[in-house]
């Protein structure tokens, strides 16, 4: 009969046993990922090269939605929708699975600027390019898709890869929510991720709550009376107007909001006039307005257009504000995902790899997927750790970091394993 200091040294030694067991197991599964993405990441850099030759904008998306079918099609037990909202792509995974579902979502489209990068695989399309880095986004999540189906045995649920069009300017988010992309099965919860030139190689970063400002945009018309530049007298002239009415919308930030309710409003364009001598009947402007607060949102927009109405009147002017419907809302990051999302990254990359990512006034459109299920959108390190600068995002010289894309594709597929 064993003593009870035999007992407990027993009990120690099974536990000890246990924990090496699944500590085995687990370094086995990790050892097993890393093999699947080896054997996969060449592939996924030359998709990612030929996306960026043929980058396409918001809606535009064609060759880029039959390049990344081509490279998914013949993966075993995938179920691929195609043609959502012209150019979207839904393919699921395990769907016969009866854990919960959880969704990846990459964006496709590129931005109207002439790339300046001079790489060999170039933008192909004059005036495109992916200036944004969403030719990486979609390989990332096109390895990922390759990489899960080799071990799609471990999933417990079915899982979503979402690749949108649109997501610059065009809400391409907003038209796959109403098409029904988080049901049939049932999102549970989604992830989205965003290359970030600030945060270096083989670092990540995400926060819970609003992590990614509103955006609204909206056009002013000043109305005036145009005439002879040497009789001004006998004009109507817009052009003072529209001056004190962009300095006017600025007081609407550093004057009537709390300070800490950050907002940022901007005018963009102003048109109007023809030549040197003659003033112009009306002149035309564009401006953006962020926040990250409904409320303060609503306030804001209210008090944008009250305020150019009555500087423009001051002139003697008229003034019509339209507040265009193309808005994004507030990306709030779940906090109970955000938390599981860091457990993750900080398991798989070393909690050292963990950054405070910072709210940004910068909008996304994966903001109206976390308005219906709870989500994560988070920010990958693309900067490399020796150069001095790394080219921003939507510049003639932004190259997505190759070196990233198997760092994305791991993470989210430990996710998804461990979801």
């Amino acid at each position: 009969m064993r003593s009870p200091a035999g007992i407990r040294i027993l009990q120690f030694e099974l536990l000890l046993d246990l924990f090496l067991y699944f500590e085995e197991m687990s370094q086995e599964k990790d050892n097993q990922l890393e093999s699947f993405i080896a054997a996969e990441i060449e592939e996924v850099i030359q998709l990612r090269r030929r996306l960026h030759q043929i980058p396409e904008l918001a809606y535009q998306e064609f060759e880029t939605s039959r390049t990344l079918i081509d490279f998914i099609k013949d993966v075993p037990g995938v179920e691929i929708e195609s043609g959502i909202a012209g150019t979207g792509i839904v393919a699921t995974l395990g769907r016969e699975k009866t854990g919960r579902c959880v969704a990846f979502r990459a964006d496709m489209d590129a931005l109207p600027i002439k790339e300046e990068t001079g790489l060999p695989y170039a933008s192909q399309n004059e005036g495109r390019m992916h200036a944004c880095g969403h030719d990486g986004h979609s390989a990332i999540l096109a390895g990922l898709l390759r990489v899960l189906a080799r071990c799609s045995d471990q999933l417990k649920g079915p899982v979503k890869f979402v690749f949108q069009p649109a997501e610059e300017g065009g809400a391409g988010a907003q038209k796959l929510v109403d098409h029904g992309v988080l049901q049939n099965p049932k999102v549970d919860a989604m992830f989205g991720l965003h290359g970030w030139p600030t945060i270096e190689l083989g670092k990540v970063g995400t926060k819970e709550g609003a992590f990614f400002a509103s955006t609204n945009i909206f056009d002013i018309r000043i109305q005036g009376k145009g005439g002879h530049a040497a009789y001004p007298h006998l004009t109507l002239d817009p052009m003072p107007a529209a001056a004190a009415i962009v300095q006017a919308l600025q007081t609407l930030v550093s004057r009537t909001t709390d300070p800490l309710a950050p907002s940022v409003l901007s005018i963009c364009e102003i048109k109007g006039g023809s030549t040197y001598n003659v003033i112009p009947e009306q002149l035309t402007m564009k401006g953006t307005l962020r926040c990250f607060s409904e409320d303060h949102r609503a306030e804001m927009l209210k008090r944008i257009v009250e305020m150019t109405e009555t500087v423009a009147a001051a002139y003697g002017a008229s003034a019509n504000v339209v507040i265009r419907k193309e808005a994004y809302p507030v990306l709030n990051n779940d906090e109970a995902l955000v938390a599981f999302w860091k457990s993750v990254a900080s398991d798989t990359m070393g909690e050292s790899a963990l950054v405070d990512a910072q709210p940004t006034m910068g909008a996304e459109d994966f903001a109206f997927y976390a308005q219906k299920v709870p989500s994560c959108f988070w920010v990958l390190g693309v900067k490399d750790p020796e150069a001095a600068d790394w080219p921003h995002l939507h510049t003639p010289t932004y190259n997505f970091n190759e070196e990233a894309l198997a760092i994305g594709i791991r993470l989210q597929a430990e996710a998804a394993l461990a979801f």
